[in-house]
């Protein structure tokens, strides 16, 4: 059998925000994927003839910009196959872009229908039998066989990888998979030593390890993630042929996490305690991102500050920098009757506070009197009034620095504005309700100028109704009266034809003008009652009402205008402030400890 070379990487974490609150945050984001690039330059420098992906290249699912961009940077592999086993992060599950992106690189991705039946490169294919559970690629050229487990979701229990077995021993047997805890994946490693593999390349673990010697590899991330990932970062270099299994770690990464513990006790100086862990990170390697861990010997109570010192290096955290002090019964054993001692009884023994302003000032005074270091924790009177003064100096100088720092002082500026700023809420919303009642009294007036010329035509009709209507049934009456008279008259014979016509005829006219007569002085008697002119004085008069109306209507939306800008404005600062006390919570809490601490030592 051939001789197979291969790089295998695990949890190279792409996109992933590390040490995003640091000074070089973005630069570690830049490093993980310089760093994945320079690997993929030794594949093609080595001539290796694959690169195993062993779960987590990307810390999230990939979409398909950036499956472009990783088939871009794979296409440099020209003599490479690229085998990619999802993990937990970039897992193959709900809808993940990269089940159906095709690569024009020669990428297998394990578990993927959309890799195909047939690998150009390297003469491989899927095995007919291949699930999406355990997949198996042939690869007849290069005298291998891969099998492996993806992702379909961020967690796996099953045991895949305890029921993998080679079909074909008479080739090289490689097996590629992401797991091996009791949470993902679980591994009896036992039973898989074994099995006929010739290599298990795993990921999930960001630090190098080795499960099962000559078989079993995790090359960890090649750039570390975290502080706990201490150590040298890589990729393993594999060499399988008829003398076995050969695997080498090769360190790549830009740089380490790295921890220091440094040992101090009450007599260490600030500035010894600096250029000790100086001389130490210019030997460890100033490229790379420490933890300092002061350990305390000797019942040490001192505390040092040393953080702006190394603020030129990549440190993460100073642990034990400053000294939290608990026990201060020896302290008030030994000034029960001085005046240290009176302010020793202001704090509360059985609840001390680290954000109490009183345990703020005792602890200056001890550590101002290095009072620690001595047998007998008595502070005479004399010392404890010039320690007083001194501390009191040296916190004014402290509050002031904090007062004048410029996010702090534009914070004190928002909050001072905010303070003597009026709440006109209540008065707004008065207005508001007063300006949706005059808009209906104002409807309401609109409305009622537009029903008036119908109202008055409505009893100009009425009106000419009632005076064309009663005028015809009285005479009407009084005609049937008049026909009875002239009839009883007549004894029942109606005389002369000419007669009783000249009798209606005379009837009909005196009845005409009767009736417009009665009209005239009815239409006469409207306009003289008020008519076309009160009509005009109603509209006149609503007018005016309106017009008043509308301006009151305007002064008070004015008004209401500038309660509105007064309250945004109020809002605004109440916003800005609350932003800005989040992000200045720490340094705000210290100014009102210094100040709190001030005010004790005043009294």
């Amino acid at each position: 059998m051939r001789t197979v070379k291969f790089i295998h990487i695990s949890d190279v974490l792409l996109g992933i925000d590390v040490d995003k609150e640091t000074s070089w945050g973005d630069d570690r984001k830049k490093e993980i994927y310089e760093t994945f690039e320079k690997i993929i330059e030794r594949a093609t420098d080595i001539g290796v003839d694959f690169l195993f992906i062993s779960g987590n290249l990307f810390d999230h699912k990939p979409d398909d910009g950036e499956l472009e961009w990783l088939d871009g940077v794979l296409g440099s592999l020209k003599d490479t196959v690229v085998i990619y086993a999802a993990g937990f992060n970039d897992n193959l599950g709900g809808g993940a872009a990269i089940m159906s992106y095709r690569f024009r690189s020669s990428v297998c991705v394990i578990g993927s229908p959309a890799m195909g039946s047939y690998l150009s490169l390297g003469g491989g294919y899927r095995d007919a039998q291949a699930t999406m559970a355990m997949d198996h690629l042939h690869f007849p050229e290069k005298d291998l066989d891969v099998y492996g487990v993806s992702y379909f979701d961020g967690r796996m229990d099953a045991h895949a990888i305890d029921e993998a077995e080679p079909d074909d021993r008479a080739v090289h047997n490689v097996l590629v998979a992401c797991g091996g805890d009791r949470h993902r994946m679980p591994v009896n490693w036992h039973s898989l030593h074994d099995r006929g593999f010739d290599y298990i390349a795993m990921g999930g673990r960001q630090k190098y390890s080795v499960e099962i010697p000559g078989k079993v590899y995790y090359p960890g991330s090649p750039e570390a993630v975290s502080m706990e990932s201490t150590g040298p970062h890589g990729y393993i270099y594999v060499e399988i042929g008829s003398d076995g299994t050969k695997a080498e770690f090769v360190p790549v990464a830009a740089r380490e996490y790295k921890r220091i513990d440094y040992h101090v006790d009450n007599y260490t100086r600030d500035g010894e305690l600096g250029e000790a862990i100086e001389r130490l990170l210019n030997i460890e390697g100033v490229e790379n991102i420490y933890t300092i861990n002061i350990v305390r010997e000797g019942g040490c109570e001192k505390s040092f500050d040393i953080s702006e010192m190394l603020s030129e290096y990549r440190i993460l955290a100073v642990n034990g920098e400053e000294f939290e002090r608990t026990d201060y019964s020896e302290y008030v054993k030994a000034n029960k009757n001085t005046e240290f001692g009176k302010l020793l009884e202001k704090l509360d023994d059985s609840d001390i506070d680290s954000s109490s302003g009183a345990k703020m000032a005792v602890d200056r005074m001890i550590d101002m009197s290095m009072l620690y270091c001595k047998n007998n924790k008595k502070m005479g009177n004399d010392v404890f009034r010039e320690m007083k003064r001194q501390v009191m100096s040296l916190l004014e100088i402290e509050c002031h620095a904090y007062e004048n720092q410029r996010d702090i002082k534009e914070y004190l500026e928002i909050r001072n504005d905010y303070i003597i700023s009026p709440d006109v809420l209540e008065q707004l919303n008065l207005v508001w309700a007063k300006e949706r009642a005059m808009e209906l009294e104002i409807t309401t007036l609109r409305k009622r100028a537009e029903e008036l010329p119908r109202k008055y035509r409505r009893e100009w009709i009425l009106m000419g109704i009632r005076a064309t209507v009663i005028p015809m049934m009285t005479m009407g009456i009084l005609s049937i009266i008049l026909l009875s008279a002239t009839l009883k008259r007549t004894g029942g014979s109606f005389p002369d034809d000419r007669l009783v016509y000249i009798l209606i005829f005379m009837m009909l006219v005196i009845w005409g003008f009767y009736c417009a007569g009665y009209v005239f002085a009815k239409y006469r008697g409207i306009i003289k009652k008020g008519g076309k002119t009160r009509l005009h004085e109603e509209l006149e008069h609503n007018q005016i009402c309106l017009n008043a109306l509308c301006a009151d209507r305007d002064a008070i939306h004015k008004k209401r205008t500038e309660l509105q800008m007064l309250d945004g404005r109020r809002r605004d600062m109440y916003e800005s402030m609350n932003d800005r006390e989040k992000k200045l919570d720490v340094k705000l809490q210290k100014l009102r400890l210094v100040r709190s601490a001030l005010d004790m030592l005043r009294e």
